[in-house]
């Protein structure tokens, strides 16, 4: 029986409630300690994949998102579908993901925007910690798993009360897209939600328009360069 890292525990502790979707197979497992660090891959054996917040995170196995990262990135020279793995989702489409080369990440459907430190901020790469240590804090609290309105408001707890709880195969989708209505306008409020089947509307918005390496700074956000052939 596997060890459960320190900050996965705290996790299962603060996180709560925490939901077991299902067991990982032998198969899963096996596949699995190929391509994610042992802490992680060592929490799923013991738990599942579960889902964090009442639904609001929820991890996955990096196959069922294959299709959707590889219309992401297209033909980049940094990320691939092959290589880059999908460990955990929010509600609203926020993809968590994991590279041996890049190690964290996230990747923002419905805002066509990636999140890489890595490749943003060169003079903190490589960090000190192990990439086991880093990939055992990888579960996001609630604050930062939330999505908000254009108004900066979470959107999480309304979208439940007015639409009913998601489950594990159901996201919380913007219609229209916020790549066609426009982020950070008027669209990006709880009124323009549907609860959908996560992995169609996750394919749909990866193939709907362009996305972009961003980075943060403390006077905002800067884009990098654009995502694919490259």
């Amino acid at each position: 029986m596997p060890v459960i890292h320190e900050n996965f525990q705290y996790a299962l502790d603060e996180y709560g409630p925490v939901k077991q979707i299902r067991r990982a197979s032998n198969k899963e497992l096996s596949q699995l300690r190929g391509v994610l660090p042992h802490t992680l891959v060592d929490f799923i054996e013991e738990k599942g994949f579960c889902s964090f917040h009442n639904g609001l995170f929820t991890m996955c196995n990096p196959e069922e998102m294959r299709v959707v990262i590889a219309q992401v990135f297209g033909g980049d020279n940094d990320f691939h579908h092959g290589n880059c793995h999908v460990f955990g989702y929010t509600a609203f489409g926020v993809l968590y993901c994991w590279s041996d080369k890049l190690y964290n990440f996230r990747i923002e459907l419905p805002l066509n925007v990636i999140y890489c430190r890595a490749l943003t901020a060169p003079e903190n790469w490589p960090p000190r910690a192990s990439a086991e240590h880093i990939a055992s804090g990888m579960i996001p609290d609630q604050e930062e798993a939330d999505f908000l309105d254009v108004d900066g408001n979470p959107m999480f707890a309304a979208c439940q009360r007015v639409y009913g709880a998601n489950d594990a195969s159901e996201c919380y989708g913007f219609f229209p897209a916020l790549a066609i209505a426009g982020a950070f306008g008027p669209a990006q409020d709880v009124g323009h939600i549907k609860r959908v089947k996560a992995l169609e509307h996750f394919t749909f918005l990866a193939q709907l328009r362009q996305f972009y390496l961003m980075k943060s700074f403390s006077g905002g956000l800067q884009t990098v360069r654009s995502i694919g052939a490259n």
